[in-house]
């Protein structure tokens, strides 16, 4: 059951991925790098953001190099300490992010649209009680 669940999970997200892919290019961005964006502005250390995305650093590293070169990220030092370095969106990087997720919004809209209201919020509910450790 375990990988009935896990894979449930891993293709509903890819497949949402997909359906937003297309404008998701038109910004210069990857499913991914959005989704990067929006651990950026809670998480702007590399190695936090690569342990909450559960990727590799020089994945997330390489995702953050392109990032910067399109002008989404700039990258500054921490004041606290000089070793390292945070990411922070720039304001092509905000608009970036509030258009990618509209079009994931959009895809995950379609989806739920299949369901009842009540069945959303309890679809919510579950995933809550799943998230707790």
């Amino acid at each position: 059951m375990v990988w009935e669940v896990l894979g449930r999970i891993w293709r509903l997200q890819r497949a949402l991925r997909e359906e937003a892919e297309r404008g998701l290019a038109s910004l210069g961005l990857s499913g991914l790098e959005a989704w990067l964006l929006w651990v950026l502005k809670r998480h702007p250390y590399p190695s936090e953001a690569a342990r909450r995305m559960g990727l590799p650093l020089p994945t997330v590293s390489h995702m953050l190099r392109r990032l910067e070169e399109g002008g989404f990220v700039a990258r500054s030092l921490d004041k606290a300490d000089l070793r390292r370095f945070a990411f922070r969106l720039t304001a092509k990087g905000e608009e970036a992010f509030r258009r990618a997720e509209a079009l994931m919004e959009e895809a995950l809209g379609r989806r739920l649209a299949r369901l009842r209201p009540d069945e959303v919020q309890h679809l919510l509910t579950l995933l809550a009680k799943l998230e707790e450790t």
